[in-house]
């Protein structure tokens, strides 16, 4: 997280989800002020691309289709309800599914909510999951109704990796370096030169 780009945020910051890598990156002022790991749509409920601006936003909100069915007893009868195709058992009920921080995206309901994320698994009905600590950043201090939500297959063009990875490697090979002095002798490198 970059601390003084996240302070300008509110209502000036671009949302990317690139689904490929399922992660998520705030921009603000055209640099990477956030990034993130989501879980978005399983194969079966694809999570679509295109370009879209948050249209809603609820704190607390649950799913009018996904959920759970409970019999007349009580007792859950299936976790992963789809209120849409499937009857609701006698005498039962449905529960939708809790999306905290929900961020509409799309008139047919997805959009960006807390959720469990597993680092690179897809595993909604279609909507963004995000780590709850990140939900609650981007609800209360940076998204605003008209949010730009960008969400790609492939990273975003402008992602800074190249910059990331030499900066990794710097590091890296700074730490090798410093193990060798630390165990007595010098680097392969430093003797060379």
């Amino acid at each position: 997280l970059d601390d003084a780009l996240l302070e300008k945020a509110y209502g000036k910051g671009t949302i990317y989800i690139c689904l490929g890598q399922q992660r998520g990156r705030l921009y603000v002022d055209g640099k990477v002020a956030a990034d993130w790991p989501v879980s978005t749509g399983a194969d079966t409920h694809p999570t679509p691309t295109g370009r879209y601006r948050v249209r809603l936003m609820k704190k607390e909100h649950a799913s009018n289709r996904y959920g759970k069915f409970y019999n007349a007893e009580g007792k859950c009868v299936d976790n992963n309800a789809d209120a849409f195709t499937q009857p609701v058992p006698e005498g039962g009920r449905f529960e939708g599914s809790a999306m905290p921080n929900w961020m509409r995206l799309t008139y047919d309901g997805v959009g960006m909510h807390t959720g469990k994320v597993k680092a690179g698994k897809r595993l909604s009905h279609g909507c963004i999951r995000l780590p709850h600590q990140v939900a609650c950043l981007l609800f209360d201090e940076v998204v605003k109704i008209g949010t730009p939500v960008i969400i790609m297959e492939d990273i975003e063009q402008g992602y800074p990796v190249a910059e990331i990875m030499a900066q990794r490697e710097i590091a890296e090979a700074e730490e090798k370096y410093a193990a060798s002095l630390a165990a007595g002798g010098e680097s392969e490198d430093a003797s060379a030169e």
